[in-house]
């Protein structure tokens, strides 16, 4: 009981400074190419006009973002479109929860899990950051949380659609099309595909494809593809700014929370940390583990309590790559909250206290916040944020959680549950 209480009051803390401070990316994403005709009200509203997309015939993130939210456009302000997000966020991410809850009783949980998964939830950062700012990333959670709810109950073809719906709202995610097609799961691939093809029918419709293409997101998602060379430079204000495979970072940067960035900030104050390097190095682990316990799998014939497992750690996997290896602010994070859901279900269920103080960790790491910037700040005698993001304690917590996800895939293979067939 004490427990929830916290978690409400940290929660209703949270939205009642929602309330006056309203601007974030999604904000800045604002109002898009199609509100110029479809209501000038919108377009040339006053509380806009230092958003990115304020009077650019552009549109600053993909098509699910503009089709989930078209109602929107036909509100006057942006002031009014927060005050009609907050109280549908916080649904939207009881809903997120509700469909994790299931999903850990489809793995085996008992209720004595609710309260510490409810806990685990609400006090993640990440989470009450995007909530905060209104971020379309708290769609994006509830959307792979009935993905894989979906998963676990054997409809593939209806989580293929959820996930090619999500896929849209940025470049990364169509990773799940090829995690689709390395299961063979070709009736997924088929209904991936129609939706996908679906969206952008639509878009080009409603809102021409091309208009998501004539900003600087390309050059966002090339930068992921920089995967050697780096150095740094002073501009002439006296900022450390990276190049190379460190485009896009500086020392004025405090919100990219990616395992790039990490890197980089790493390397910048300790000079003989190599990034490009660590980083493949990482990459080539986690696919070499991946491909060769996907392999080892795929010879087997599981029970249908391990295949459920394989599933939730598989979906885990990719949406962790798609959230810590690219591009990503803080609160991109908040989708983490599946994955480290998933890990504390198998581990309640398995009673391993040693990996749920690993988990612990993980959390801590990743989620720093679950006690306030402000009472940290005074026990601390510091702003905790910046010796966060400057020690890039988040990096630790993502490797950590990978770590963590890959040793329990690979687990699956020694699982007394798996039987190869006669």
């Amino acid at each position: 009981m004490l427990l929830v209480a916290l978690v409400i009051a940290r929660v209703a803390g949270v939205t009642w400074s929602a309330i006056g401070r309203t601007r974030g990316d999604f904000y800045a994403t604002l109002p898009g190419a199609h509100v110029e005709t479809l209501n000038p009200t919108l377009w040339n509203s006053a509380d806009l006009t230092a958003s990115w997309g304020y009077h650019q015939s552009t549109y600053l993130h993909g098509p699910t973002q503009y089709l989930t939210l078209y109602p929107l456009s036909y509100l006057d302000s942006f002031a009014q479109i927060a005050a009609v997000l907050l109280p549908a966020y916080l649904g939207v991410l009881m809903l997120a929860f509700w469909l994790m809850w299931l999903a850990a009783t489809r793995l085996g949980a008992d209720r004595s899990l609710l309260v510490p998964m409810f806990a685990s939830t609400f006090l993640f950062f990440p989470l009450l950051q995007a909530y905060l700012q209104r971020e379309f990333e708290v769609v994006l959670t509830a959307l792979f949380a009935g993905a894989l709810l979906l998963m676990l109950h054997d409809r593939r073809g209806l989580a293929a659609a959820v996930l090619a719906y999500a896929a849209f709202f940025k470049y990364i995610p169509l990773m799940f099309s090829g995690y689709l097609v390395l299961r063979r799961w070709w009736k997924a691939v088929a209904v991936f595909v129609a939706v996908a093809v679906a969206i952008l029918a639509v878009s080009e419709w409603r809102f021409g494809v091309s208009n998501f293409f004539n900003n600087n997101v390309p050059g966002h998602a090339g930068q992921v593809f920089v995967l050697w060379g780096f150095g740094f430079g002073v501009d002439q204000t006296g900022h450390l700014y990276g190049t190379g495979f460190c485009e896009g970072w500086t020392d004025l940067e405090s919100t990219l929370a990616n395992l790039r960035h990490g890197l980089c900030t790493l390397a910048a104050s300790s000079g003989w940390i190599n990034p490009p390097l660590i980083y493949l190095s990482i990459c080539v682990m986690v696919a070499i583990v991946y491909l060769w316990t996907h392999a080892r799998l795929e010879r087997m014939s599981l029970a249908d309590e391990s295949e459920r497992r394989r599933r939730a750690l598989e979906l885990s996997i990719v949406i962790t790559i798609c959230s810590c290896f690219f591009f990503a602010h803080y609160y991109y994070l908040i989708a983490l909250v599946i994955p480290l859901n998933v890990l504390l279900t198998l581990y309640w269920i398995d009673r391993r206290p040693i990996a749920l103080a690993w988990w612990t960790i993980a959390y801590v790491l990743l989620g720093a916040f679950v006690i306030p910037q402000g009472v940290l700040g005074r026990l601390t005698g510091t702003i905790f944020w910046e010796v966060y993001m400057w020690q890039s304690w988040f990096w630790y917590g993502e490797v950590l959680l990978v770590g963590l996800l890959m040793f329990e895939y690979a687990r699956l293979t020694r699982l007394k549950a798996v039987n190869f067939p006669a």
